[in-house]
Parts: structure tokens; C-alpha cells; sequence
């Protein structure tokens, strides 16, 4: 399809606007067939593709078919196993949490025992702190010198401080002993609760 040329006038710039036109025609004529050409082969290479996939469409699709169906059987046995495991995991943390909750009164009950051993004991110990007091406060009235005072004074202030340091050691052992008692339950559940963690993630 080439179009009729007109007769170049004797202007130089319409020659040349004439042939720049007339190049674009071909060239555009040309990329037009080129495009025409490509399209046909595609259509070609499309064709044969379908007719060879109707040929071999019964024994890849059984083919696939198979492939499909061990892939979903895979498929389920992966998610029976992963559903076996959160369930154990999650009857191993009920566990825990039920084991916990015992260790927490356990310890409770172990601090309430102290609790109350000890005011026990600072009561008898304020109990017996007055009742010496008392008696050396008797011999107040006995003193006649001065030096009877002061050794009475001396008498008292010693009776206190070893009242004193007695009881302090005897309230620490008290403590320590307890603390004693009331962290081993928790030591114990805590190396129950890693060992259960450990078997319920080693699945």
C-alpha cells in the first residue's frame, strides 16, 4: 500500500518533508507487517500447543491427578502431627499451670507457718524481756550508794543486749530455716516445669 508521491515542488523543504513523510509510511507500513507476522506465529505456536496437551491431556492429568492426591495425604499427615503436638504442648502447660498453683500454696502456707512462728516468738521474747526488767527494776529499791546504782545500770543494759543478740540469732535461724523450707518447692517446680517443657517441645 504506497501512497502516491507528489510532484516535489522546487522547494528544497518540501522535498525533504516529502521524503521524511514517505519513510515514515514505510517504516510504519513495515513495522505494521512485522506485527502481522508475529501474531500469526503466536496463534501457530498456541495451536500446536493445545492439539499436543489434547494428546497428552488423559496421562498428565492422571498423572497429576496422583500427584495431587499424594501431595494432599502428605499434607494431612503433616497437619495430624502438628495437631498431636500443640495438643500435647497444651496439656503439658494446663499441667504446669495446675502444678504451679499447688507449689504457690504450698509456699504460702510455709510463710503463714513463719509468719506466725515468729510474732510467737517476739511476743515470749518482749514477755520475758519485761518480766527480767521487772525483777532488776525490784532491786532498784535495794541499792544505797551510788556504786549499787551504777552496777544494777550495767546489770540491766547487759541483761538487754544479750536478750537482744539471743533473739536476733534465734529469729535468723527461725527465717533461714523457713526460707529454707519454703523455696525448695519452688526449686523443685522449677526444674519439673524445664524437664516438662523440654519433653513437650522435643516432639
Amino acid at each position: 500500500m504506497t501512497q502516491p508521491t507528489k510532484k516535489a515542488s522546487g522547494n528544497p523543504t518540501a522535498k525533504l518533508a516529502s521524503d521524511v513523510a514517505n519513510k515514515a509510511t514505510k517504516s510504519t507500513l513495515s513495522a505494521v507487517e512485522s506485527g502481522r507476522a508475529s501474531a500469526e506465529n503466536v496463534v501457530k505456536i498456541g495451536g500446536k500447543a493445545v492439539k499436543d496437551f489434547m494428546s497428552s491431556s488423559a496421562t498428565d492429568a492422571k498423572a497429576a491427578q496422583e500427584k495431587v492426591f499424594a501431595m494432599t495425604r502428605e499434607g494431612s499427615q503433616h497437619l495430624v502431627k502438628g495437631a498431636d503436638a500443640v495438643t500435647k504442648v497444651l496439656y503439658e502447660t494446663i499441667a504446669m499451670g495446675r502444678d504451679n498453683v499447688e507449689t504457690a500454696i504450698e509456699c504460702g502456707n510455709l510463710t503463714a507457718a513463719l509468719a506466725k512462728d515468729v510474732s510467737t516468738e517476739i511476743f515470749e521474747a518482749g514477755n520475758r524481756a519485761f518480766s527480767d526488767n521487772l525483777e532488776l527494776s525490784k532491786e532498784f529499791f535495794t541499792c544505797r550508794t551510788f556504786n549499787d546504782m551504777f552496777e544494777l545500770q550495767n546489770r540491766i543494759v547487759k541483761n538487754s543486749l544479750d536478750t537482744f543478740f539471743n533473739q536476733s540469732v534465734k529469729l535468723s535461724g527461725l527465717v533461714f530455716e523457713y526460707t529454707t523450707e519454703a523455696l525448695e518447692p519452688i526449686n523443685d517446680r522449677v526444674a519439673q516445669a524445664s524437664e516438662q517443657i523440654s519433653k513437650a517441645l522435643s516432639v
